[in-house]
């Protein structure tokens, strides 16, 4: 009878060679690996952009770069500016553009980073590195974070500066006071304020917890005849002038590059439109798309802070996945009663930015969220905006991570086991990839509403510029060959302005949408009507939206922005004349 020994050296070798590499590579690699085959799978199934809000991010990368009036104006002054300056170098290819895979870059660079960090906070609140590997396991394998870092959206770039500026601040704590690190905190939180507006929430906890650490006074607690008072005590014996002194270094020292990103935008909003605060309030910013939602009586968590805390918790606990988040609540808890993490609050403070941020802007009405289960079925949408809970799920990773570490043998297996069993859920669909699902079929969609004028004008386009409300969404550019030099939007001056007046200025082709801007400004218009139907052919009508074709002088011939003027002019002397009441009323599609 032959025996097979095989030598114990021979399961020892491959553990020595992993250990030759630190667990920091080892997590980038296989971050890199997940986030590659995620791209691959999402870019197959055309899930990259799928959200409406994703080829936004991409065109106005793109009307920097390249467009009718190119420069960073183009950058708006509603969404922050940071992650789209990302994804400029990027959609100069117009196949990377066209596709989202300049997203897919972006994003996929601030996951890695982001599973890094998070294996790096956990080590540093821990100082173990099973436990560390765990919490970035929990991260990398949730797949909601993994279907939106193959996308161009603005929560992943917010995740990772988020987790570099969080690791750098605790590390700060947890030093007493190294100004290096303060410094890079500040740096990274700069970066988050420009990314998304929870970076704006995350420097102004950054710079409490600041002026709580070095406060001179602290609340004490004392118990005296069965009753229990609190009072100031000093929280050191240094002098309050030197803790004050200490104090306001500190948060000189934080705040000037921290807040220097919102300053930046205030200041940007004002110079470029006129009003520091124009996200706020403008006909395009948040809390205008809200108001609609208010006037249906479909903005539930509008000053009801028990719904505004419900709705966010109920979206975390989804993205996260209901087991993961258990874990993840079980640890916070463990974690908030270690008297040995001496700054176990001011972690769970600037950890929770997140929650606390999205409870509040539900509650002032700056934010919705639809979700299936709370939102009532007479809504008209039932699925939006589900995507803000992933924003929670480096906390949920981090506290499952701690959890991990104050566990004995049997329950790191056990947790090991229900991380896996979450895995198992997600892919059976028992619990559903809702990030994904509202990219495909919610109301943040792109691909669910697509109207068959895109599909007739991807067809049909032959060249010249072409007239659109981009902010009403009429078509998707991507989708079609139109290249984004030839779109006339509300961001190009001065041609919008111009055309809305005289359309045939610098147009080939205007598509109008109900409601929309060119519908009020044109086709409700009567003059302009009338120049509309004078230079202009229908050839495209359906019950939403009609699509306008120039009568050609010279078929075949490119209208440039700089012959556009000259064009008008000529045509306006030999194309042939339409009144209103001659134009096809009716028809689907008016031959070519």
């Amino acid at each position: 009878m032959t025996s097979i020994i095989i030598k114990k050296e021979y399961f020892e070798a491959p553990m020595r060679w992993a250990r030759q590499y630190s667990a920091e590579l080892w997590i980038g690699v296989a971050s890199t690996v997940l986030a590659a085959i995620a791209t691959l799978y999402s870019f197959m199934h055309q899930y990259t952009i799928s959200y409406g809000d994703a080829e936004s991010h991409l065109n106005i990368a793109k009307r920097v770069v390249d467009s009718l009036t190119p420069g960073f104006a183009q950058l708006g002054g509603i969404w922050l500016p940071l992650p789209h300056i990302l994804l400029m170098p990027f959609v100069l290819n117009d196949y990377m553009w066209r596709t989202g895979l300049a997203g897919s870059v972006v994003s996929g660079a601030a996951f890695v980073i982001s599973a890094i960090y998070i294996y790096k906070l956990t080590r540093v609140i821990t100082g173990n590195k099973g436990a560390a590997i765990f919490s970035s396991a929990v991260f990398i394998l949730n797949p909601n974070i993994l279907y939106l870092q193959t996308t161009p959206m603005t929560e992943l770039t917010l995740v990772a500066f988020f987790a570099l500026s969080s690791y750098y601040f605790v590390r700060f704590l947890e030093s007493e006071g190294n100004i290096l690190m303060l410094i890079m905190a500040a740096g990274f939180g700069f970066y988050a304020s420009l990314s998304r507006y929870d970076g704006w929430a995350l420097v102004l906890m950054e710079a409490g917890v600041i002026f709580l650490y070095y406060f001179p006074w602290k609340i004490a607690w004392a118990k005296s005849k069965g009753s229990v008072r609190a009072f100031f005590a000093p929280r050191s014996p240094e002098p309050t002038v030197g803790r004050f002194a200490r104090l306001e270094a500190r948060l000189i020292l934080f705040c000037s590059p921290a807040f220097l990103g919102i300053v930046m935008w205030l200041l940007w909003g004002y110079l470029i439109l006129g009003d520091p605060l124009y996200f706020t309030h403008s006909q395009f910013s948040a809390n205008s798309q809200q108001q609609s939602w208010h006037a249906r009586g479909e903005l539930p968590a509008y000053h009801n802070p028990w719904v505004s805390f419900l709705y966010y918790f109920v979206t975390t606990m989804s993205n996260g996945g209901v087991v993961v988040f258990l874990i993840g609540l079980a640890g916070l808890i463990a974690f908030s009663l270690d008297k040995k993490q001496r700054h176990r609050f001011f972690v769970i403070l600037v950890l929770l930015v997140p929650f606390f941020f999205n409870v509040l802007t539900l509650f002032l009405g700056q934010s919705v969220i639809f979700i299936p289960g709370l939102t009532p079925l007479s809504f008209e949408w039932t699925l939006f905006n589900v995507r803000y809970g992933t924003m929670m799920v480096p906390a949920i990773a981090l506290f499952a991570g701690y959890l991990f570490y104050k566990g004995r043998t049997p329950t790191k297996v056990l947790l090991c086991f229900l991380v896996a069993f979450q895995c198992v859920l997600f892919t059976i669909g028992f619990s559903p990839i809702l990030a994904l699902e509202d990219g495909v079929s919610g109301l943040s969609s792109a691909t669910a509403k697509i109207p068959d004028a895109q599909n007739w004008l991807a067809t049909h386009y032959d060249y010249g510029l072409i007239l659109t409300d981009d902010f009403a969404r009429t078509i998707s550019i991507i989708r079609t060959p139109i290249p984004m030099k030839n779109v006339i939007y509300i961001g190009n001056k001065p041609y919008w302005e111009e055309s809305l007046v005289a359309p045939e200025k610098y147009a080939r082709w205007i598509v109008i949408q109900r409601n929309d801007v060119l519908w009020q400004n044109i086709l409700a218009d009567e003059n302009t009507q009338g120049r509309l139907y004078k230079y202009f052919n229908r050839v495209y009508t359906a019950e939403e939206i009609q699509i306008f074709r120039r009568i050609d002088s010279t078929p075949g011939t490119q209208t440039t922005p700089e012959q556009a003027t000259t064009t008008a002019t000529t045509t306006g002397a030999t194309a042939a004349t339409s009144s209103p009441s001659s134009a096809p009323a009716s028809a689907s599609v008016v031959p070519q």
